[in-house]
């Protein structure tokens, strides 16, 4: 029988996103495009700067400074010097919202000002593209502060688990190999050299791009660019391709492990495709359908009806540059009978397989998806997100709408096929997560 329960789209709207007002763009001679959504239902400017930079492009010794960047980036540059946080005191005092964040492909600075002060983010953001400090008081400080936050994360139980069950899960030389957060020993003996190798490497305007929504005029915005990043000289593109080792015949090298917690988790380990593979967006439908939505099959029939696990969580990215792993946490009672839930599992995957899934689940999905976007257009964040993923993944903003016309055109047939490939209960990989008894 098709599985027809209802879906809400919730995930994938992230990466499906419509957008209606005018945009336009410029590069710089020095290699910086710079992309405006000209936006006027609000007196704020959404400003973001992505640079092509993440964790997969360290190297042994260096692993966690790109987030360690992140941090450093808001501690001051040779024009804007102070103590503790210049960048977000500054942002703050002109009723700016200011924030970054790190993956394993990237690293966006990002900041929500009233109009009229946008000018003078364009000056910090350039002064600490070209300038940034990098002395031995600084890195002393952001060691600390990303040492602590590691810490911390591990006083949780499932942070733990997840930071060790990741050391386990991709094969030697692959651009995901060790965790975003980095490794702790390296972290505390990172020195003023490296940083600034690393900064010189992969902090210039050939290697970024800005994204500007809000309620501005594109041309003042390019002059604003032209000003303040057009002295910045380029540097050499880095060399970030990686070798991509085929996860697909590859198994994590542990299937079972510990926690001081009195659960059971089965963690379903599933080979994910990248951005640019022609399965990605039918793969994360998929996922969404079987594991990651609140109403999906699995959480239905595993969770609410059949009271077999507490709930599913779903650990991973799906917007990434190679091949990965998506990671679906089924958390149980730790109690005799439990291979009973990889039974029910298979048998749900075997039905999808088989029979496929209702295409009018797949139409709601799409509808609800459709509606959300309504809602997310009127968020300059929201706009800014979807212009930046379609620059980075594609290299053109313009495609913001590929990924909505991706998902509309998938029918149930596509997911069974998808199924079959990716779900197969025969080739699924799962590591049994027990408590520790001792």
């Amino acid at each position: 029988m098709k599985k027809t329960i209802l879906a809400i789209a919730g995930l994938l709207s992230l990466a499906a996103h419509a957008i209606e007002y005018p945009t336009k763009t410029m590069t710089l001679p020095n290699g910086l495009k710079i992309v405006v959504c000209e936006k006027s239902t609000t007196p704020m400017v959404q400003m973001e700067v992505w640079y092509r930079v993440g964790s997969k492009d360290e190297w042994d010794g260096v692993r966690g400074m790109a987030h360690m960047f992140e941090h450093m980036m808001f501690r001051g540059s040779k024009k804007f010097q102070g103590v503790g946080d210049v960048y977000i005191d500054e942002m703050r005092s002109i009723g700016a919202s200011v924030n970054a964040y790190t993956t394993y492909d990237r690293t966006v600075y990002w900041q929500e000002v009233p109009k009229e002060h946008l000018e003078k983010v364009f000056d910090m953001e350039s002064d600490r593209m070209a300038n940034l400090i990098l002395d031995q008081k600084v890195l002393d400080t952001e060691r600390e502060v990303v040492g602590e936050e590691l810490r911390l994360g591990q006083n949780n139980w499932y942070n733990r688990m997840m930071s060790e069950r990741y050391k386990h899960l991709y094969p030697d030389g692959h651009p995901y190999k060790v965790d975003v957060i980095g490794n702790l020993s390296e972290i505390t003996n990172f020195t003023t050299k490296q940083c600034q190798e690393f900064y010189d490497k992969f902090y210039s305007p050939n290697n970024a791009f800005l994204v500007i929504v809000g309620d501005v005029k594109a041309e003042q915005v390019f002059e604003f660019a032209a000003k303040y990043f057009g002295p910045i000289k380029k540097q050499l593109p880095p060399n970030t391709k990686k070798p991509e080792p085929d996860i697909f015949n590859h198994a994590p090298d542990v299937e079972e492990l510990t926690i001081d917690y009195p659960v059971q988790i089965y963690s379903y380990v599933v080979p994910a495709p990248e951005v640019s593979s022609p399965d990605y967006h039918a793969f994360n439908l998929l996922s969404d359908l079987l594991f990651q939505n609140a109403n999906s099959i699995m959480t239905t029939s595993i969770v609410d009806k059949g009271n077999m696990a507490y709930q599913i969580v779903f650990g991973g990215d799906p917007n990434r540059m190679y091949n990965n792993y998506s990671i679906f946490d089924v958390i149980m009672q730790a109690q005799v009978g439990n291979a009973k839930v990889k039974k029910a599992i298979s048998k749900e995957i075997y039905d999808v397989i088989n029979e496929g899934i209702d295409q009018k689940l797949i139409d709601d999905y799409i509808k609800n998806l459709e509606a959300n976007n309504i809602f997310l257009n009127y968020s300059n964040a929201n706009i800014a997100g979807a212009l930046g993923f379609a620059e980075y993944y594609y290299n053109d903003y313009s495609k913001h709408n590929a990924a909505l016309d991706a998902y509309r055109n998938i029918k149930a047939e596509d997911l069974s096929v998808i199924a079959k490939k990716y779900f197969d209960p025969e080739n699924l990989k799962v590591i049994n997560i027990k408590p520790n008894m001792d």
